[in-house]
Formats: structure tokens, sequence, C-alpha cells
């Protein structure tokens, strides 16, 4: 039996929008990285855990301001059973009294509600007719933004899709088996699943599945999602837009800066005199406008008054901290007035997926290109080295352990055709960026020491700095016993076009 024909289990399809690039890569669409606004309690079939009625409460607000609301949608029994279980659990705590009402009825209810329980029968043609007549997606949407909490039981997840309240898009039923594009989620008899952001966990006993659709290159996937154990619904929604459309492609473009110069630095300190090379190639001492980003690192986000100091004192004329992380503050005029006055872009350590969340399709990132383009220079240190490539290393949201993380392998792309790892020899991730280059040999893997790094002018890299950096290259005719790598130290240089060593 498949898992998607297990009875009684609730399955559901999160999908995306398809944006059809103009190249051979489809262009990854804008996906929301905060997920979806207040909370989402997803139960499968059978009786509601205890659990999941606490945690219900909890994100209703608790206490006195919990204002509850059981919406029976097409009179099912069910409705008066969880009425008479919260009005047993507000007797006991100090819960406002908790209130049901029919569908057609919800309107005005819904107003002040801080937490909506749907309850549905497995058939749906009574709520689908009541839908029409009442079409409460505004009401529910704007609940979820105070910020509340929407949960179904049931065992009837339609209503919160695409052809019912479009919460989350496209419900299937099980037995639908998850598409491609699609996240399938199989929340089992007597199970919970919490959707918080973009936060996916189990509440009380029982099992979630998570399934990925197979690709030309990848096999199906499937995530147990129980215990304590947590997933990122905007990573898993990335994963399946990047099966969907074959990525990471078969063949990439060529690693050419054809105007400016990249600065790709390995962390753990920069080479001596880097901030006045950097300066040089961002338009000069006096000349030079430098924009800051930190948004890989955690919150609170530090003021950049440091990192600002020591452009300014190599010579530069401006140097400007843009912190803003959301895509309102990534496209406010302000922000990109300052990118397109930019010389020179400076993006500093952290975690890389940090970066991709912020910049990817917005406004803000062709400007970044355009940088380069009027012969500037963009550069960055750790994830700010990784994030300049094509192919993203350890985009790991939850930790960065893995060289290769699904739905975070897109790079910003100022250097195509390559992969990025850095701390290399420092944190012996050697036979990593070697299995990585097996898997997908169509890119050159680069790793760099601490304190070293390459400068990228057309398709040369040279390499400046205390340790060394390694070229991996998959098509490489390796003797047995013969490193898989070139390693160049400072004087060093790669033709990164051609895969080759050069001299000076």
């Amino acid at each position: 039996m498949s898992q998607y024909s297990k009875p009684r289990s609730t399955c559901l399809f999160v999908p995306l929008f398809l944006i059809l690039a103009t190249s051979a890569i489809a262009q990854m669409p804008r996906i929301d990285p905060a997920g979806i606004p207040g909370a989402v309690l997803v139960c499968g079939g059978g009786e509601v855990s205890e659990a999941a009625l606490q945690k219900f409460i909890d994100l209703a607000g608790g206490g006195a301001q919990a204002k509850i609301l059981v919406v029976d949608v097409d009179g099912d029994k069910a409705a008066a059973t969880l009425l008479e279980r919260f009005t047993g659990i507000a007797k006991k705590k100090e819960l406002a009294e908790p209130r049901m009402v029919r569908w057609q009825d919800a309107g005005a209810a819904l107003k002040d509600a801080t937490g909506i329980w749907l309850v549905t029968k497995s058939k749906d043609s009574v709520w689908k007719t009541a839908l029409k007549k009442q079409p409460l997606g505004d009401e529910l949407l704007a609940l979820l933004k105070r910020p509340g909490v929407i949960a179904t039981s049931g065992g009837n997840l339609d209503i919160l899709g695409e052809n019912g309240l479009k919460l989350l898009l496209d419900v299937a039923r099980p037995g639908d088996g998850a598409a491609a594009g699609q996240v399938g989620i199989d929340v089992s008899d007597g199970a919970t699943m919490l959707i918080q952001g973009r936060a996916m966990s189990a509440v009380g006993q029982g099992s979630t599945t998570i399934s990925l659709a197979a690709s030309k290159t990848l096999l199906a996937r499937t995530i147990t999602l129980q215990g304590k154990t947590q997933e990122d619904l905007t990573m898993l929604r990335r994963a399946a837009f990047d099966r969907q459309h074959g990525f990471p492609p078969k063949t990439v473009e060529p690693p050419v800066v054809a105007q400016g110069t990249l600065f790709i630095v390995g962390g753990g300190g920069l080479p001596e005199g880097l901030f006045q090379q950097f300066v040089e190639s961002a338009g000069g001492k006096g000349k030079a406008k430098i924009v800051i980003f930190q948004t890989a690192a955690p919150d609170p986000l530090p003021d950049g008054a440091f990192l600002s100091g020591l452009f300014r004192k190599a010579g530069a004329l401006k140097a400007t901290v843009l912190n803003g992380r959301t895509q309102t503050e990534v496209e406010s005029q302000e922000f990109l007035d300052t990118l397109k006055e930019a010389t020179g872009l400076w993006f500093s350590g952290g975690r890389q997926w940090r970066f991709v969340d912020c910049y990817e399709n917005t406004r803000a990132l062709p400007l970044m290109f355009d940088v380069l383009k009027r012969g500037g220079a963009i550069g960055g240190t750790s994830a700010g080295a990784t994030i300049q490539g094509d192919y993203l290393c350890r985009g790991g949201v939850f930790d960065n352990f893995a060289i290769r993380y699904e739905g975070y392998e897109r790079g910003l792309g100022f250097l195509k055709g390559v992969a990025i790892d850095q701390h290399f020899s420092q944190r012996k991730r050697h036979a990593e960026i070697s299995s990585l280059m097996k898997v997908y040999p169509q890119y050159l893997g680069i790793g760099l020491d601490e304190a070293t790094a390459i400068v990228v002018t057309g398709s040369v890299a040279d390499v400046i700095g205390k340790g060394k950096v390694f070229f991996y290259d998959a098509n490489r005719k390796v003797e047995m016993g013969d490193a898989d790598h070139e390693a160049l130290s400072a004087g060093g240089r790669y033709e990164l076009k051609e895969r080759k060593v050069v001299r000076k």
C-alpha cells in the first residue's frame, strides 16, 4: 500500500507558483522565506489529541486572551464533541468560554477570534457549496496575520487549499501522490503537525511523512516528522521547485567575470592589504563607494561601524551598511538608490542561506550585478565568499555541516560555473568537496583556506594570503595516488574557464 493510500490519514500538497526563466535554467520564484503568517495546525484522522488542543489554546493567546471559535463547516457531529472538550478545559483554567458556529454564520464571529478550528467531513460536496455562498478566505487570512491560529480536523484538508480558502494552496486528498513542484504532507491518524512561519514540527504523538517527488536525477525523498524534529517549509518548497526544473543543470555557464573584479576570501582573517586593493578596484581612494551587507549574521545585526571604518581608513569615499532583511526593506527606495551609486559591494560572514533569503529575486540583485558591469568590485569572506558562487555550498538552515543542502543550492552567481567552500584546510573539508564534484562534475570546486583569497578578473584567479586555494576539476585525469586537485599558494594563478594552472 502506498504511503498516500493509508486510511483516514490527511495529505496535503503545497505547490509553487512557477516562473519560467528566459534562460535554460528556470529562475527560482520569490518564495517568501518567512513562510505563512500565524500558525496552522493540521490534524490527521481519528480523535484529536490533548496535546493538539493545548497547543491550539496557547497559539490562540492562552488564558482569557484566547477567543476560540469552533466552526461546524458541514454538519459534522465532531464539532459539538470538540466544543465540549474545549469547554471542559475552559472550566478548569482561566479561559474565555469557547463558542461554536455554523459555517454560514461565521463571518461576523471571525472578526475578533484568535483561534478558529474548522471541523469538516471527508466528503466535500456540502462545504464547497457553503464556501461559494460564504467565502471567508480574507477573514481567515486576516486572523493569521493578527497573528492567530487556524486548525482543521475531520480528514479533509481541501478546504484550506486552492479550491477552498487558499490558505495552503492545492490541497489534495490521500492517494493523489506528491506531484512535481509540490511538497507532500501525510499526517497519520491521531497525529498533528504545526506550521508556524516556516517551521514545521510535530505536536504530541504520531508522525507526519513529508515527501518530494523524484526528478530526472534524484530519487523520491521522504522525511519523517515526529518528536522534537523540525523541518523548514521554505527549504522544502525551494527543493520541490529545483526538482521540477532540473537544478543543478547538466551544463553551466563558464566562470568568467566580463567586467569588474571579485574578491573571494576564505574567512578567518583577511590577506594583508586586501581592503586597500579592494578600494582601488572599486574606483580608487577618495572615489570608491562601498556598500556592506551583514545579513548573513543572526539577529541582532551589528551596526557595522567597525567594518565601515576599516573601508574608509583604506581610502573609500563612502562605506554604507545596508542591513535590510525583508523584501520590503531590500526594495525600499533608499536601499536601491544606495546600490545604484555603489562602486563596490562587500558580503560579510555568517550563514549563506540568509543572503539567499534576503536578495534572491528582488529588485536589488540586478543592481548588484550592475556594480560589476560598471567595472566595480564585489568581495566577501566566509559566507560572503560562498554566496558569490553559482552552486551554494553549505546552505543548511539548521546547521552548515553538510556541503549539499537541497533547496538552498543556488548562490547569487557572481562567478558562474563554480562551487566555493571556505575555512577549508582548517575544517578539513577536502573529502566533502571531492564528493560534491563527483555528483556535479559540471562545476569547478574551489576551496579557500582562512586568511587566503582569490582575486578574479576575466577568467583568471590570482591567489593571495597566508594559506592555499584548492581547485577541484572532476574531469581532470588523475593517476593513481595523485591528488584530485590543484593547490596554489600566494602568487599562484588559475585559469578558471580552461581549468588549468597558468604562470604569470
